[in-house]
Formats: structure tokens, C-alpha cells, sequence
């Protein structure tokens, strides 16, 4: 398994407001880097070049482009888990409820469409990355304790647990071609027929093992 980078030692579990600062700054560079070069071609030169700082001092803040991205993955991931915590209040509600949830968590895409087009490339060639999205997700699945509730703990739960990730994987390459490249298909359908798969998913009775 890869090793997920740490803060180095000495540093405390908050940044300085100026560190902060320095590294939103270039993350901000760096979406506009890997969307005029493309995340291969993008060099860490260039996006400090954007953001207005040495090579150097890019690499006092992050030792690779890939752990870049997985600082930006750190940022969205509370508000993914927040999205599906509350898909799991929703686990006895109407379909026309379930199907508001998923109109309204694409609006997530539309509005970082920038930084699921980076995740995407970053997904194809960096293993790092690959493995902190999955982690994102697991952490998504274990937000929904009402629905593996239904299932006897054991290999029951593991498998519903396996089922949620699936279709959340799923859900994520869906919004990715939908929303964010908008790949010719129809947004309206292709939502509704998300909504139908978790409204199906959540609203069947559980079958226990």
C-alpha cells in the first residue's frame, strides 16, 4: 500500500495562516496549469511560475504534483462524506426526496468541474491519488450507518458495504461525463436514472445473511 504523505515533522495539525495561504495559492495555479497544459505536461516550474513563487518554494509545500492533488482531495473529501450522510437520512423518504438529493449533489460538480477534471487525469497515472479518492469514498460508505444497520453485521454488512461503493464509484464517472466533460448525453436522463439505481438501492428491503 502507498504511504499517504504526512505533515513533516514539527509542524502542527494547523497550518499557519501564511503556509495555508501559499498553498491555496498554488493549487489555484495549478488548476489553471493542468487546464492549459494538461495534468501530464504540467510541470511543478510552470505552476509556481503561476502562482508567483520559486520552484523551490512549490517543493517546501508539496514534494509532487500527485500530492498536490491529494490536498485538494483532503479539502473536498468533508463535503463528500457530508453529501452522502445525509443521502442517508434519507433511507425511508419518497423517490421524488431521493431523486431532489441527487439533482442537488451534481450542483457539486458543476461548481468544481475544474478540480473533478485534475482528479480524473490525476486518477489515470498516480497511484497516490487513485488511493486517497478510494479512501474518500470508504469514508463516504461508512457515513451511512442507518442503511448498513439493515444488514447483520458480518459478511452481510461487508457486501452491502461493497454495494454502496460500487454504485458510488459509479455515481462519480456518471456526473464525471455528464457534468463536468458533457459528453453529449442528456443531463435530465442520465440523473434520473442515478436517482432511480439509489432510490432502488435504499428503499428495497435488506436481505439478511
Amino acid at each position: 500500500m502507498t504511504t499517504l504523505p504526512t505533515s513533516p515533522a514539527g509542524e502542527g495539525p494547523q497550518l499557519s495562516k501564511k503556509k495555508q495561504r501559499t498553498r491555496e495559492k498554488i493549487a489555484e495555479a495549478a488548476l489553471l496549469a493542468f487546464r492549459d497544459r494538461g495534468y501530464e505536461l504540467a510541470t511543478a516550474e510552470q505552476i509556481a511560475q503561476t502562482a508567483g513563487i520559486s520552484r523551490s518554494n512549490f517543493y517546501l509545500h508539496f514534494r509532487s504534483k500527485a500530492e498536490l492533488v491529494v490536498s485538494m482531495l483532503d479539502t473536498l473529501e468533508p463535503e463528500v462524506v457530508a453529501m452522502y450522510s445525509r443521502l442517508d437520512g434519507l433511507i425511508e423518504s419518497s423517490e421524488s426526496e431521493i431523486r431532489a438529493w441527487v439533482f442537488d449533489t451534481a450542483k457539486l460538480w458543476d461548481r468544481d468541474s475544474q478540480r473533478f477534471e485534475t482528479l480524473e487525469r490525476a486518477l489515470a497515472v498516480e497511484p497516490l491519488v487513485s488511493e486517497r479518492w478510494a479512501r474518500t469514498l470508504q469514508h463516504a460508505a461508512d457515513a451511512m450507518p442507518r442503511y448498513l444497520s439493515r444488514f447483520e453485521d458480518g459478511a452481510g454488512r461487508t457486501r452491502a458495504r461493497a454495494r454502496l461503493l460500487t454504485l458510488m464509484f459509479q455515481y462519480e464517472r456518471s456526473m464525471y461525463f455528464t457534468v463536468v466533460r458533457e459528453a453529449g448525453l442528456d443531463r435530465r436522463e442520465m440523473v434520473e436514472a442515478l436517482a432511480d439505481q439509489w432510490s432502488e438501492m435504499l428503499q428495497k428491503n435488506a436481505q439478511r445473511s
